[in-house]
């Protein structure tokens, strides 16, 4: 599991807040620290439908597992954890990292999952036309970059051919090889500005020309349609690997595809030869997918071509190996609460999540009550020099104007010149402008809106309970797991001797079951395997029997070796253990007989083959005798009055 995901499972069950108490009945004391029952009966609510372990359930044994969690966080805090710079940084990692989802305009981005889960239900294919304009141009370079996409668009307009004015005017290095033709593309393939032209001008048409960040374009769109929704579909794969070239894998896809043709079950044959070993147990299904979802385009070009259900396909070469795929069921588009989460995360990643920060940046201007200070524009436009941009800004730091406030968020003031320093700063960096009053109103925006996230984001606790609750989460789940890591994990696996006695004293847990080397023949042909059955029951070598029933391209039968144990293969557990034993299987029409070539007894697993599941129990071990010496370590105090209140309220 990762570190995260243990951090935060860690302290989510039994997360602590400090909400200020009101008049809370004491549940418990650890060393005269108070537990109230709130607390107790707020997790055991929110964790209950999440415990498995029924045992669990049980209020009494859950106050158990909650005792434990509290004896190790006041350890933790007694050995200075809380204190460490290394956790500190951590969780102040893990709280940037979650602030960023309350940092965000939720309306705005509701609205623009909508729109990308509409826009995905069909495709558009347009050509375009690039002016390249840099986003920091000088206002006469974006003019005549506008005049130039205008003057390109109005003789399409008039007449011209797209293809003739595109190989004319595009400043799009493609435009020698497609002319501006783009192709097929849905939501999210182009930058948003480029997507919104697309999906909001008519097929036929040209759009008015707008800008991104490459510069100006103009869009024709030439075709719309619907998506094709998704597939489920079924495959048997034989794949290239060391042992099997790639005309070995062919010859084996067809040996499976006359089985097919002989009415053999699919689901039978994708169990026993599929070598997708994910989906075989499964008898070959692949989860629904779409267009552009599989990192096989021949593959989807199959599966989508495919029209009946149960229809199978030819065999199809992929890079992963020879395929042979059915079709289990077309499915519509999926619906939008079955998408809203995966869109909301890639809008996020998105340029269109631009406008959701414009928005959410608004909205914080509105909290705080934050009006434009056109005064500091216009003081630091006349101040500025124009060489900024080729030398360091000497701030004339006696100016008394610099003690003004620029603005003031809730309870914090930002002065003229703190203002002063951002420019600075700003201008040091690499940038091609020249302009300074566009350069002091761009950096304006930029300061005001990087203070509100700031200050926001400082105060978020205060401002948002959820927000709250989730760091809280994260700060004992950190904690908590540094101390197990030093505690019981780390210490396991570097005790080698400790392990090794630990392996010693309970060599018993570590057995290998007995198991059978078996010889497996199957087809769907009733009388081929009889003769099978007859030849094997004859000590005929298994070889020998392969060449017999195997000569022509119809009915063959397929043969493979496994070792299965008892106690662990279901297969294991019908054979009786004898050597020579034959047994027979039998699904659907698909016949499978078992021959037993070799039993090989139980015994010890060695310290090597076992580790893993050694160090796991020694540290169970471990952390038992530890728990024991908290007990002894701090005081715990319970108040049987308020738990019998808890579970009545419970009813328990």
């Amino acid at each position: 599991m990762h570190k995260k995901s243990i951090i935060l499972f860690l302290g989510i069950i039994f997360s602590t807040l400090n909400y200020g108490q009101k008049k809370d009945q004491v549940l418990l004391t650890i060393n005269d620290s108070p537990v109230y029952r709130s607390e107790f009966k707020r997790v055991y609510l929110k964790n209950i439908d999440l415990v498995k372990d029924e045992s669990q359930k049980d209020i009494d044994e859950y106050l158990e597992l909650f005792i434990n969690y509290k004896l190790k966080l006041e350890e933790a805090r007694a050995q200075g954890l809380d204190k460490k710079e290394s956790y500190i940084k951590e969780l102040e990692g893990y709280r940037k990292q979650l602030s960023s989802g309350y940092l965000t305009d939720t309306k705005a981005s509701d609205a623009l999952v909508r729109e990308a889960y509409d826009r995905l239900q069909e495709r558009v294919n347009a050509s375009h036309i690039l002016i390249n304009v840099r986003p920091d141009a000088l206002p006469k370079d974006t003019l005549a970059a506008y005049q130039k996409i205008t003057e390109a668009r109005n003789k399409i307009i008039n007449g011209e051919e797209f293809k003739k004015i595109a190989v004319a005017y595009s400043q799009d290095p493609s435009v020698k090889r497609n002319n501006g033709d783009l192709g097929w593309f849905s939501a999210f393939r182009m930058v948003y500005p480029f997507e919104e032209a697309s999906f909001t001008t008519e097929v036929g048409e040209v759009s008015e020309p707008f800008r991104t960040r490459f510069g100006y374009h103009i869009v024709k769109v030439n075709k719309k349609e619907k998506s094709l929704g998704e597939v489920t579909v079924a495959h048997i794969m034989v794949a290239f690997n060391k042992g099997r070239t790639e005309e070995q894998a062919e010859q084996r896809i067809k040996e499976i595809q006359t089985q097919l043709k002989a009415n053999t079950s699919f689901e039978s044959l994708a169990k026993q030869y599929s070598d997708d070993r994910n989906t075989a147990v499964k008898g070959g299904k692949i989860n629904r997918f779409g267009q552009g979802a599989l990192n096989s385009e021949s593959f989807e070009k199959v599966a989508f071509a495919l029209k009946e259900k149960g229809e199978l396909s030819q065999p199809v070469k992929t890079k992963y190996g020879w395929h042979i795929v059915k079709l289990i069921e077309k499915h519509p588009p999926k619906t939008f609460d079955e998408q809203k989460a995966e869109l909301t995360q890639r809008i996020k990643k998105d340029s269109r999540s631009k406008l959701i920060t414009e928005s959410f940046i608004n909205s914080l201007k509105d909290k705080y009550g934050l009006q434009k200070n056109e005064k500091a524009i216009s003081y630091f436009k006349k101040t500025v020099p124009t060489t900024i941009f080729s030398e360091k800004w000497n701030i004339p730091t006696n100016d008394a104007n610099l003690k003004k406030s620029v603005f003031k968020i809730g309870d914090e003031n930002f002065s003229y010149l703190d203002f002063a320093n951002f420019i600075q700063s700003k201008a040091t960096r690499k940038t091609n402008m020249k302009d300074v009053k566009v350069f002091v109103e761009k950096n304006y925006e930029d300061y005001e809106s990087e203070k509100l996230l700031q200050y926001y984001e400082e105060h978020l606790e205060q401002d948002n309970q959820d927000f709250a609750n989730v760091i809280s989460e994260y700060r004992d789940g950190l904690l908590l797991f540094d101390l197990m890591e030093s505690k019981i994990w780390n210490a396991a696996k570097s005790d080698s001797i400790g392990l090794q006695k630990y392996y010693e004293s309970k060599k018993d847990a570590y057995i290998q079951n007995e198991s059978y080397k078996v010889v497996k023949s199957s087809s769907s042909d009733e009388t081929l395997m009889d003769k099978v059955k007859q030849m094997i029951e004859k000590g005929i070598p298994m070889s020998d029997i392969k060449k017999e029933v195997n000569q022509s391209d119809a009915n063959k039968v397929l043969f493979t070796e496994e070792i299965v144990e008892k106690g662990v293969d279901e297969l294991a557990d019908k054979l009786s253990g004898k050597v020579g034993e034959i047994f027979n299987l039998k699904e659907n029409n698909y016949i499978t007989l078992v021959k037993v070539m070799e039993i090989i007894p139980a015994r010890t697993k060695t310290f090597e083959e076992t580790k893993g599941k050694v160090i796991n129990d020694f540290q169970e071990d471990l952390e038992k005798k530890w728990l024991n010496e908290l007990r002894k370590k701090y005081s715990v105090d319970l108040n049987q009055k308020t738990l019998k209140q808890i579970k009545k309220e419970l009813s328990i």
